[in-house]
This record gives structure tokens, sequence and C-alpha cells, in this order.
């Protein structure tokens, strides 16, 4: 083999080395607005939440290598449908083992299923939090730390506004978008299983906003 071609195949060695871990995705929907608008890149990558099987124009849901500790709450996170071969962008907004519901879409999340960790929590980050009958509950906690929204003028479908009471279980994630009545979430397909998340949000290239470009992205 020449030098030539010696370097041209570590070259292309190379680059699949480095985009098996780190991928740059425009994002081509509303469901983040306005943190994340239709024309902005992210840059993620394949080893902060375990290193899966590299989507090279075909999904293989398996993890090579297991990091279910590297995922957050409030982390985004590139991850299957479940109910179809496309990836997905949303906020991972409950781990295993918390509980969360949805009313009048306000979200309340309790931290672990536990009233005292979540109490804690709360006041330590200036929180708003509610008691109820069965337990303390964080109320819309991610409109504090992130671009949260909503629009009054949307009353469905269901889904939208109420969510069953429901406890996360082992190795699921639930996501949603930011743009909260317009985001196919799972309000409509249930947490996700790790195997289905793919990569994490590592950095975001915003475009420019004026205002102008802002306000037509609202489709409502």
């Amino acid at each position: 083999m020449s030098r030539r071609l010696q370097r041209i195949f570590l070259l292309v060695l190379g680059m699949g080395i480095f985009f098996s871990f780190f991928r740059i995705y425009c994002v081509s929907e509303i469901s983040m607005d306005y943190g994340l608008v239709e024309g902005d890149y992210v840059i993620v990558d394949n080893y902060s939440a375990g290193i899966h099987f590299p989507s090279w124009g075909f999904y293989v849901d398996r993890h090579l290598y297991d990091h279910e500790a590297g995922i957050g709450r409030g982390d985004l996170l590139a991850f299957r449908h479940p109910l179809d071969r496309r990836l997905y962008l949303k906020r991972c907004v409950a781990l295993p083992g918390d509980t969360l519901f949805q009313t009048g879409k306000h979200l309340y999340l309790q931290l672990e299923s536990n009233s005292t960790r979540t109490e804690i929590f709360a006041r330590k980050n200036g929180l708003k939090y509610v008691r109820k009958d069965d337990g303390v509950w964080l109320v819309d906690p991610y409109v504090h730390f992130y671009g949260v929204s909503h629009d009054r003028r949307v009353v469905g479908p269901a889904m939208l506004l109420t969510y069953p009471r429901t406890t996360i279980p082992p190795h699921h994630y639930f996501m949603m978008g930011d743009l909260r009545d317009n985001s196919t979430d799972s309000r409509f397909f249930g947490p996700v299983p790790y195997d289905n998340i793919y990569y994490k949000v590592r950095w975001i290239i915003k475009k420019t906003r004026s205002m102008d470009a802002l306000s037509n992205l609202n489709i409502f």
C-alpha cells in the first residue's frame, strides 16, 4: 500500500472513529422552541450516557457500554422514537424511580418518589412545591431552569393537558419537549427505554434570532 493510500485509509478510519463518538444534527422541528429553534445545530456525544451502537443510516437499539448514571434530569437526549425509526431530541424530565403527573398543563414531579428528598431539593433551589395527601411535589420545576413554554390557546389533545400519576420504571426515562403544547413526547408513547437513548447533547450552536423571526415560529 502506497503512503498516499495509507494516509487516506488513516484519515477515513480517524473520521469513522470520531463520528462514532460525536455527531452534528440540525434542529428541524419546533418542539424545543424557544430554547432550540429550527435551524439551530446541536453537537451530541456517544459516551456520556453510555456508548451506543452508532446510527449509520440504521438503528440498533443496544449499548456497547452502559452508563445510565450519565443521564440527569434536564439533559437533552437524542433517542429513537419507540413507534418509528427516527431520532428525536427532547428533554429528560424524570429518571427511573421518579414519580410525575400533569394536570392543567402543570407538571408535578417527586424526585425518587421521596417527599423529603423533593422538599430539600425545592428549598435549596428556590423552586415552587406543594404538599398533597400523597406527599410533596415540585411544580413545573423545569420552567425555573429552561425555556419551557405553553400556549393558552391550545386545549387538546388530552395528553397535552393531563397525564396520570406514573412512577418511572427501571432503565426508562420520561421525555418532554420544551414547547409543551406542540410536542409528541412521552405523554403519548410513555417512558423511553434506556437502549433507545443514543446520544446526549453537549453543545448547542444557535442561529441569530430577531424578534420578528421568533414571532413567526409559533404556529398556533
